[in-house]
């Protein structure tokens, strides 16, 4: 299980939400709590030394021998776990029901999240290059056709500079960000601010976060190790001046899953001697930690996000996992299977090939934790869209 990809159909097994947990017919679940690549090998590979091992059929028996069918894989009576490095725990949970185990897992990790209300309303996310004038026409689009609107989501066009990020405000576009959010929030609607967490050489704290970054770039911008307090309390400082105080009420969190090629390779070195894999595995998680945490709990506010990328723990945070995945089959899958890893996950709408298409797909949006259309390249609108 590892934090690579979130395109289902070519990772290989990978996932961008690698929660290392699984749940028996029989009335218990195991998790293993670890940041480590694991490997689970489910009835895979036959131990000498069990007594429930299935008898060796000869593959190819003499003429008139009887020919029963010969399994390249005989089924093992046991689950074994590779853990890629030391450390690691498992944790086993016992339940009448599947459900009952799912619960017990949650709990022990923070009783699983409560978005606030605003939260569950309808959420638009309006294209990378979105002045505030062009979100003014798109409200009002929204509501002459009363379609209700609780949250606008700025994508990267927001910032000074993006891939990699300053995490400023793009006064070209939005000359006057604290009217701006006042006036969305005048009208009932949140503001949700896109960012990766890669800080470009024009950010304020490219400065003061050299010395607590990684040996590696991303993007060439630096990679903060949040594990050190010094590197969140920058973060959070920013973040609060910048974005909370004006009325911001939360973050798309991005580019936080991918390859060592994507992100950073498996033998950099971050300050705190968290190893690469490890960080990499984390990375969506610490963020999700600062921002429910240290940035919004610390001032009694509630927030509800978005992140690319999460782990093991992760229930009682109040963020929906989205991907890059596209097909409406991909979305029904993901919508069904996160529930058992203690995640919230939201199909990422974009365009449709045909009007029944893009029907089903905010259909099944609706259904998932947090309903989005996620406009950032595509311009699209409920109520039109370009064919894909």
């Amino acid at each position: 299980l590892t934090l690579d990809v979130d395109h289902w159909s070519t990772g290989g097994g990978r996932t961008h939400a690698p929660v290392p947990f699984y749940v028996s017919s029989r009335g218990y679940g195991v998790f293993i709590d670890t940041a480590r690549f694991v490997k689970v090998y489910a009835r895979v590979g036959n131990r000498k030394d069990s007594p429930r091992n299935p008898p060796p059929v000869d593959r190819n028996p003499p003429p008139g021998d009887p020919a029963p069918r010969w399994d390249a894989q005989p089924r093992s009576d046991a689950v074994e776990i590779l853990v890629d490095g030391p450390g690691a725990d498992l944790v086993v949970f016992a339940g009448g029901s599947v459900a009952d185990i799912v619960a017990r897992y949650n709990l022990l990790n923070g009783g699983g999240a409560l978005p606030p209300l605003w939260g569950l309303g309808f959420w638009h996310r309006v294209h990378a290059a979105a002045d505030a004038d062009r979100v003014r026409r798109e409200v009002a689009d929204f509501e002459a056709r009363r379609i209700p609107l609780d949250v606008i989501g700025l994508e990267p066009g927001w910032m000074t500079k993006s891939y990699p990020c300053t995490f400023e405000w793009q006064t070209k576009r939005f000359p006057d960000p604290p009217a701006f959010t006042a006036e969305l929030l005048a009208r009932g609607i949140r503001l949700n601010l896109w960012e990766n967490p890669y800080i470009s050489p024009e950010s304020p704290l490219h400065q003061p976060m050299f010395p607590l970054s990684a040996s590696h770039m991303v993007w060439l911008g630096l990679v903060p190790d949040y594990t050190l307090p010094a590197a969140r309390r920058l973060l959070v400082e920013q973040h609060a001046r910048a974005h909370v105080a004006i009325g911001v009420s939360g973050y798309k969190i991005d580019e936080v899953d991918g390859f060592d090629v994507w992100l950073w390779p498996d033998h950099a070195s971050f300050p705190s001697g968290t190893p690469a894999p490890v960080m990499r595995q984390a990375y969506g998680l610490l963020i999700q930690g600062l921002v429910f945490k240290d940035l919004f709990k610390a001032r009694n506010q509630r927030t509800y996000g978005l992140v690319r990328a999460s782990n093991g723990a992760a229930s009682g945070y109040p963020f929906a996992i989205y991907s890059d995945a596209y097909d409406l089959k991909e979305y029904i899958t993901g919508l069904s299977a996160s529930g058992f890893a203690g995640v919230l996950w939201t199909p990422e709408i974009r365009s449709a090939r045909e009007e029944r298409d893009w029907i089903s797909r905010m259909q099944v949006v609706a259904f998932s934790a947090l309903a989005q259309l996620n406009a950032w390249a595509s311009g699209a609108t409920p109520w039109h869209f370009e064919g894909a």
